[in-house]
């Protein structure tokens, strides 16, 4: 692929990102991702062998961003230096912004893309998005000295779907939730 082609393929991913972010997985057609990036259905047919190859690289793509954000300490002032178990707290706490402030578009859209992906048994994108998160939380949690790191990063990223999805519909007290954690990490709560 000639760098134009890669260039390309990424605007129609690029659009795809926002598309999701909008109007979900069931709003991501070709038409919808076409209109956004300001190309032809059949330019995105050239790129993507279907829409649904477009919707797991967008998912991925903007998981990778989400990464990267939270790793760059998201939008919110934490000063430097910071140590490693600032650094996690941080990170905990930014995952679970987006629903303490009544947020609620973010877990419809994972629970909507998990769900197609599992009833059409396509399995291995799932794998990877949850390998990423996985990844990034055993690294932070290896920064900040927890034992058993990469086996507890697997209970921590599970626990922070769980209550996101339980965040979506009722809210659960933040010191709480950082609570549960603690206890996952075998660490002292973040002070409030």
């Amino acid at each position: 692929m000639s760098p134009n082609q890669q260039a390309k393929r990424d605007e129609i991913v690029d659009a795809a990102v926002e598309v999701l972010l909008h109007e979900g997985v069931h709003g991501c057609t070709v038409r919808s991702i076409a209109a956004t990036a300001g190309v032809s259905k059949g330019a995105v047919h050239y790129y993507f062998s279907d829409v649904e190859d477009i919707i797991d690289q967008a998912m991925l793509k903007a998981a990778r961003i989400w990464i990267q954000w939270l790793g760059a300490g998201g939008s919110s002032g934490l000063k430097e230096p910071a140590s490693p178990i600032q650094l996690f707290w941080h990170a905990m706490s930014i995952c679970l912004a987006p629903f303490a402030h009544g947020d609620r578009s973010l877990m419809p859209l994972w629970l909507e893309y998990w769900a197609m992906r599992s009833r059409a048994n396509r399995i291995e994108p799932l794998q990877v998005l949850q390998e990423l998160m996985i990844s990034y939380v055993t690294e932070l949690m290896e920064a900040a000295g927890v034992a058993d790191a990469p086996e507890r990063a697997i209970g921590v990223t599970a626990y922070l779907f769980g209550v996101s999805m339980q965040e979506s519909i009722l809210s659960v007290p933040k010191q709480t939730v950082m609570g549960q954690i603690a206890a996952l990490c075998g660490l002292d709560p973040p002070k409030p």
